[in-house]
């Protein structure tokens, strides 16, 4: 192993007393708590050969030597932590609490928490259980594991997110959503939450009801969806677990350092993160440890409380699940590591070492030390007294009052802000932080205590159960007053208040805090009506955003539950400010608002009024943004012809008054005009077309607005332009192709076959999509198979599949008699097909500059690969090519393992077309399907007749029959290196053949 100069690697304990290790943490006495498990990969719940092991190093000589087993017969645990008296397990599908009662070591009493996580995905299982510095238990789950926890009336269905615990009330909560497989959390010395992730970016800052980027899978309607906070990449893409390091047996440049476990690069990565308005900008540091062995797999990184860090390997010749689970008899189950990395001579700990028999003053002091392990155990430890003598227990009010008072005073006079925050903290976590001390933090000279406070305030009404809110809570203080009026202070009011605070931080725990706090209105005055003081907080939120990249998210995901109530009012605030001082977060508000009304089909004139505020001023580009989402819903047909009334009288002004004079609105409104048949906006929009120096989305755009508005006369010219390659670029032709899946005429079906043959290669499938959409169509298609116009093999699998299943019998015998039955499921031949592949390769030497090309042709039509290709499936750059046995299995047995979001979904639409895709977006309104090319169809959910789930993926088998065998050596050329093959520092992959 390398680590960096004056560093160590010690062996601290190794099988046989270590197997399988996938989670681990260290408890106050800094024993070692692993969960091991022989299980994986299985799927089916029920009780296993898993469990959690103690492993102590007695003598206090740096190795394990005393190990026994704390609890027995789980299946696959995958998180652990220690805390409130017991042991918390994640143990899909349960969260488990165990308990050891007659102190002989192992748990007699198990609690199941929550339970609905899945097992569909056990690479994804629920995972990282952490305590956060507000006391609740953090923990994540996978984008291909769907869980659904029920918990007092209120159901959770979710895929990959951050959820958390409460410890007592056992309150669970989503806290962010998105990203892919994360595994692994950290909190920084600011309280902030960090991911690490795998297969899409790797470094993650979550912020509370943020949605995040997903791998794959739809987003709920109207998401303002949030990014990572890195735009670098390390060795490959896939990671497990991550640690915030900040320990001072460490030098100081690596200390504050984000550690991450790279499992298909065998090291440990390390980034580091600065400031960006409320949120993080990751840049990376050159690796902390290369292990130079292909088995090294880490799990877990932790600093221990002797200040080095520890490290718990899997060690498996298998990286990734697919591989496991095509073969798991193969997965290794007699090894396992954990490793001590050490600065010089740190001692180790000393034979006394027990922060649980410390005193609390010993505790409160150790807030304030170099060692993060000790700080967070200590806040713990702390939180856990609290809980226990608070006033309703027998022990009397006044051991409470006393360690609470003397933390409050450590929390305001502490040596150091850390002392003082990891002391709040303490509060905070007890439930222990109370009105007369909001008062105090929300008006603290330093931001990070006034942002506390909202937290502190927001967590009260979080940590009870629905059952528990009604109860009042505990104090243990007499009423405070306030400007002189006895219990007369609402801290919401503050609250709201704190929406202009300078600090950034303030403002994102405001616009995260709405979520638990009512909506909030002033008196009432003559007429009645009352302002909508929480609708003003967000509009300040809003106006004071800048360039801040988070906080306008935040404000939006908590306020469009609320729009109906909230919009008049920031409407009317927006319209008094001059159109220069609007920020950009507040048009953004605005024109997700009216995108929301518009999926619901309401408040016609409140969108005809967004537009005409946003529209004043020189940027009229928010307020056409409308007008083409208008456009096209009516377009799709999500508002059908029949609903067009309720909205033409109230944009009818503005398309009239937008499009008789040149302006920023007059394109917009002319593609609005144009759905509605409107003769002048039609000629606009043709204009549109036919210019050649537009956007391309512009020429679309009008496109689609015609076709929707037009007949065989428009299908005539896009064929014509279709035809002709000077019309435009191949991206804007194959939009054409799409748009022109909208139309019923047969024309379409003539225009795509004479032009199929001028086609650039990339644009042939796109046709042969089309054309397997309308059963007229495929009539068309498989008459130009059968007369060999087009080649048998050019028709993918999924194509195929829609011709043979067709409720036209007729196409349906024609399309089996060329192709045959086309199987649902997996094919079992596949691994057969692998091996014939695999010695045709050995056998023939490929070019991968010509391979380059071939992948355009067949697999850029869904997937990016160096930036090049569409995005439907995951991008292959970094993914799925660790090795060339993986890639091989990837490219040839495509369903092996297929996450949920990349099984393909078949729609029938009432008007004839089939269409299948991946699901974007899933929503009582429409359904959003991402098709092969790259384009999204919205699909109004009451146009579907039929929507089936396909048991395969959207990713076909079959390649080998649709490339020549030199093609495909070609391909695997190209696909082996690590780098594009101009790169003259690319390597082929692990194993990938020379050929000959």
């Amino acid at each position: 192993m390398e680590v960096p100069e004056g560093f160590t690697v010690e062996l601290v304990a190794s099988e046989p007393d270590l197997v399988n290790p996938v989670a681990m943490t260290i408890d106050e006495q800094g024993r070692f708590w692993v969960c091991e498990s022989l299980e994986y990969p299985r799927h089916e719940p029920g009780v296993g050969r898993d469990r959690i092991k103690v492993l102590e190093d007695t003598d206090r000589d740096g190795k394990v030597d005393k190990t026994w087993v704390y609890a027995d017969g789980l299946n696959i645990p995958s998180g652990i932590a220690v805390g409130h008296g017991g042991v918390w397990v994640a143990n899909a599908p349960d969260i488990l609490f165990l308990r050891d009662t007659d102190g002989d070591g192992k748990a007699d009493e198990r609690e199941v928490v929550v339970t609905g996580f899945g097992r569909d995905d056990t690479h994804e299982l629920p995972n990282s259980l952490t305590w956060g510095p507000d006391g609740w238990l953090y923990g994540l789950n996978g984008v291909f594991n769907p869980a659904k926890v029920t918990q007092d009336g209120e159901t959770f269905d979710f895929t990959c997110a951050v959820f958390r615990i409460h410890p007592v009330t056992r309150k669970f909560e989503l806290f962010a959503e998105g990203t892919s497989n994360p595994w692994g959390i950290a909190f920084d010395d600011e309280g902030s939450l960090f991911v690490s992730a795998c297969v899409i970016d790797h470094f993650w800052h979550l912020a509370e009801t943020g949605y995040y980027i997903r791998q794959g899978g739809p987003y709920p309607p109207h998401t303002w969806i949030l990014p990572s906070i890195v735009k670098h990449t390390h060795q490959m893409a896939a990671y497990c677990g991550l640690h915030y390091c900040d320990s001072d047996a460490f030098p100081e440049e690596w200390r504050n350092v984000f550690l991450m476990g790279n499992i298909h690069g065998n090291c440990i990565n390390a980034d580091v993160t600065e400031r960006r308005g409320s949120t993080y900008f990751g840049k990376p540091r050159e690796d902390f440890l290369s292990a130079n062995d292909v088995w090294f797999m880490t799990v877990e990184q932790m600093t221990g409380p002797d200040g080095s860090l520890y490290v718990l390997d899997w060690y498996d010749r298998y990286h990734c699940y697919q591989d496991a689970s095509a073969d798991p008899k193969g997965v290794d189950r007699l090894h396992g590591r954990l490793y001590r990395v050490r600065y010089k001579e740190t001692p180790y700990l000393p034979a006394d070492f027990d922060l649980a028999k410390e005193s609390d003053e010993q505790l409160i002091e150790r807030l304030d030390g170099g060692n993060d392990f000790l700080r967070a155990t200590a806040k713990r430890l702390l939180a856990e007294r609290l809980l226990e003598r608070r006033p309703q227990k027998e022990e009397g009010p006044l051991a409470y009052k006393r360690l609470r008072d003397d933390l409050w005073d450590f929390a305001l006079h502490g040596p150091s802000k850390q002392a003082r925050m990891n002391a709040l903290w303490s509060l905070v976590s007890a439930g222990g932080v109370e009105d007369f001390m909001l008062m105090i933090l929300f008006d603290h000279d330093n931001a990070s205590f006034r942002a506390w406070g909202v937290r502190a305030l927001a967590n009260r009404g979080s940590e009870l159960r629905s059952d528990q809110r009604s109860r009042r809570r505990p104090s243990s203080h007499r009423p405070m007053t306030f400007a002189g009026k006895p219990e007369s202070w609402n801290p919401w009011s503050k609250v709201w208040s704190l929406a202009k605070d300078p600090s950034p931080d303030v403002r994102l725990q405001v616009a995260t805090a709405a979520r638990h706090g009512r909506p909030q209105f002033g008196p009432r005055g003559p007429d009645g009506s009352s302002e909508n003081i929480t609708a003003i907080a967000y509009f300040d939120l809003l106006a004071t955003a800048g360039d801040d990249p988070l906080i306008p998210t935040i404000v939006w995901q908590n306020v469009k539950g609320q729009i109906t109530l909230a919009i008049a009012t920031i409407l009317d605030h927006t319209a008094a400010l001059s159109p220069a001082d609007r920020s950009p977060a507040l048009k953004e508000v605005l024109v997700r608002a009216a995108e929301l009304f518009l999926a619901e089909k309401v408040q016609p004139a409140t969108i005809a009024r967004i537009v005409n505020v946003l529209a004043e001023g020189d940027d009229a580009s928010s307020a056409g943004q409308v007008l083409r989402t208008l456009a096209d819903k009516i377009a799709t047909g999500e508002i059908r012809r029949d609903q067009v009334g309720t909205f033409r009288p109230a944009f009818e002004p503005i398309v009239a008054a937008s499009i008789g004079k040149e302006g920023p609105l007059r394109h917009d409104a002319a593609l609005l005009g144009a759905t509605w048949s409107d003769v002048k906006a039609r000629e606009i929009a043709h204009d549109i077309v036919d210019d050649r120096e537009a956007e391309t989305g512009d020429r679309l755009a009008a496109a689609q607005a015609l076709l929707s508005g037009g007949g065989d006369d428009e299908v005539a010219a896009f064929t014509t332009l279709l035809a002709d390659k000077a019309s435009g670029s191949a991206e804007f032709r194959g939009g054409l192709i799409a748009a022109l899946g909208r139309s019923e005429s047969p024309q379409v079906a003539d225009a795509m076959l004479s032009s199929y043959d001028s086609l650039e290669p990339e644009l042939r499938p796109r046709a042969i999509e089309l054309l397997a959409q309308r059963p007229a169509w495929g009539e068309r298609l498989v008459a130009a198979v059968e007369a060999k116009q087009i080649p048998k093999d050019a028709v993918g699998v999924n194509q195929v599949r829609r011709l043979v299943s067709s409720n036209d019998e007729a196409l349906a015998a024609k399309a089996t008699a060329i192709w045959g039955t086309i199987r649902e499921g997996r094919s079992p031949e596949r691994e057969k097909v692998i091996a014939e592949v695999r010695k045709q390769l050995e056998d023939t030497h490929g070019d991968p500059f010509a391979g380059e090309k071939a992948f355009a042709k067949v697999c850029g039509q869904c997937h990016k690969i160096y930036g090049n290709g569409e995005e439907v499936g995951p991008d292959i750059t970094r993914n799925g090519r660790n090795d060339f046995d993986q890639l091989l299995s990837n490219v040839l047995d495509p369903s092996l393992v297929i996450g949920a979001g990349y099984q393909a979904r078949t729609v029938v639409t009432s008007d004839g077309r089939v269409l299948s895709g991946l699901v974007v977006e899933d929503t009582p309104q429409r359904l959003v399907l991402k098709l092969q090319g790259g384009k999204t169809e919205a699909i109004p959910r009451d146009s579907i007749e039929e929507d089936v789930l396909s048991p395969v993926s959207l990713m076909p088998e079959g390649l080998e029959r649709q490339l020549s065998p030199q093609e495909m050596a070609d391909l695997f050329a190209f696909l082996s290196l690590d780098k594009p093959p101009s790169d003259q520092d690319a390597k082929r992959l692990p194993g990938a053949p020379a050929g000959k």
